[in-house]
This record gives C-alpha cells, structure tokens and sequence, in this order.
C-alpha cells in the first residue's frame, strides 16, 4: 500500500541532500514546525478572539500571528455566512422525537368530523 507520508519525506530529504550537495552548505528549511508549542498558542489566541471554538483552531493556517489571525476572521466570516439550516440541526418529524414547539399531528384532528368523512366516503356522498 501506498503511504504518503513516507513518500513525501523521503522526497524532501532528497531535494534537501540535492540542496546540500549544489551549494556546498546545509540547507536551510523555510517553513517553521506546524505543531509547535508556539503556533499552537497563537492559533488558540486567534480562534478566542475572533469568535471560533478551539475545536477549530487547529483547522487555522499560518506562520505569523497575522497571518493565522486573518484565516481565523476568513474562517469566522464564512460561517456567518452560511444559511441559518446549514449551522443547525434538523427537527425530527418523528412523534417520538419531534421538535418541543410542535404539537404532534395526531393531536389536531377532529373525531367527529374524522367520523363524519368516514361515513361520507362510504354511503359515496
């Protein structure tokens, strides 16, 4: 089976060696560690402040507090957006499980005019 997280490190230690070999000096890597102590605060930090919950703060992208604070707004704005049905969960129209401010159907009909159609329906008036 394939497994991509082999595949692409050992491609990056490739190019890191190929970067190595042709300059003569180790090679720097650019990109700081995601799931540093440090980017971890400050995706909390952003996700507080701009209003998501840090169930989502991992979900943030971002090196710099700027830049994390910015996709955490993007991120908060996107949700406001969304219609109102999309951020809530559906009622049941299950009687058992149905929603509270709704009485059931069963309770609104009439018994005597249910048995005044009954009796219409079958002498075919």
């Amino acid at each position: 089976m394939f497994d991509r997280r082999e595949f692409v490190s050992s491609v990056m230690a490739k190019v890191v060696a190929e970067n190595e070999s042709e300059e003569g000096r180790p090679a720097k890597v650019d990109s700081p560690d995601v799931t540093s102590p440090e980017i971890t605060a400050m995706r909390e930090k952003a996700a507080k402040s701009s209003g998501l919950s840090l169930a989502l703060a991992g979900r943030l992208s971002g090196t710099t507090e700027a830049e994390i604070k910015a996709d955490a707004d993007r991120l908060m704005e996107a949700i406001r957006s969304m219609p109102a049905n999309l951020r809530t969960q559906p009622k049941s129209i299950l009687p058992t499980g149905g929603a509270v401010d709704q009485p059931p159907h069963h309770l609104d009909i009439d018994p005597i005019k249910l048995a005044a159609n009954i009796m219409a329906r079958r002498l075919g008036s």
